[in-house]
């Protein structure tokens, strides 16, 4: 009766073996790269590879990959494996990995500002294609790449050509918003718009003795061409607020009727480099809150 019941027990172990290693296939390739048996955890992963894992095996399998050939010193494989599991998944972060060492970690972080910036273009220009040619993914796909940007600024792998294509993705996305809301609209038609007004400064005041700023220095801002034909497309005005004080300098700059969100940024920081004669109140210079009329199609 004792040996039925070891043969029982026995056999319910050698069930649940299979189990356990389908549940964690990489237990073992684990279990060796923490004893230091680097080679042998390598041959291990190659084991779990080739027996059709997961997608998410397969991304663990190469990052364990990684840490066993930076862990051997074969430095050259070590990145590429670095930068095969980036381009496969560009917002993995090793942080989620408790066996990655800070060698790892900022070996990994290096790859990663070294491929993003290239990667991201890449994929701007597949969801800017899209987009263009009204695929269903094409808004997807936009988000995509507006995520991997804020990766790339939050880990330092920036510069102003990405500063641009924010922007434009940033316009991509908002047209594709208006084009939504417009498809609601012709199902439930509103008044029209009145049309848009030219670029203007309005600074009149009804007050006696008061004298309106004058225009020094005003210029347009610096648009990139791909966002101002998004925003063209728009057909929007918009409306600023801008408070120039007793030096002629701008003090605040308040959206009052938006055109997009990445345009209204350029205008704004536009805005605060115009200069003006002061407004005078009886010859003496006071501040003044002018409102100039945006129109992209003017510009």
């Amino acid at each position: 009766m004792r040996m039925l019941a070891m043969i029982v027990v026995l056999g319910v172990l050698a069930a649940a073996s299979p189990a356990a290693a389908q549940d964690d296939p990489l237990k073992a390739a684990r279990d060796l790269y923490a004893s230091a048996a680097y080679t042998e955890a390598l041959a291990e992963l190659a084991r779990v590879e080739s027996s059709a894992p997961t997608p998410t095996t397969v991304r663990d399998t190469g990052a364990y990959r990684t840490f066993c050939l930076v862990a051997l010193g074969r430095s050259a494989e070590a990145q590429a494996a670095a930068e095969a599991l980036i381009r496969k998944d560009p917002t993995l972060s090793i942080d989620q990995f408790p066996d990655a060492s800070p060698r790892i970690a900022e070996m990994f972080t290096a790859v990663r500002r070294r491929v993003l910036p290239p990667l991201i273009k890449d994929e701007f220009r597949a969801a800017r294609a899209a987009s263009t040619g009204k695929a269903p993914d094409a808004e997807s796909r936009l988000r995509n790449v507006r995520q991997l940007l804020d990766t790339a600024e939050k880990i330092g792998a920036w510069d102003e050509t990405l500063a641009d294509v924010r922007l434009v993705v940033d316009g991509f996305l908002e047209l594709a918003r208006s084009e939504a809301t417009a498809a609601r609209a012709a199902a439930a038609p509103e008044p029209a718009s009145p049309p848009a007004t030219v670029v203007s400064s309005s600074a009149s005041s009804t007050e006696a003795g008061i004298v309106a700023p004058t225009a020094v220095f005003q210029p347009q801002p610096n648009v990139p061409p791909a966002l101002l034909n998004l925003v063209r497309q728009l057909r929007r005005t918009g409306k600023i607020d801008i408070l120039i004080n007793e030096n002629g300098t701008v003090d605040e700059v308040t959206v009052t009727e938006p055109v997009s969100p990445a345009y209204d940024k350029l205008i704004v920081a536009t805005a605060r480099t115009w200069r003006y004669k002061p407004a005078l109140r009886d010859g003496v210079p006071i501040k003044f809150v002018s409102t100039v009329v945006i129109n992209a199609n003017q510009q």
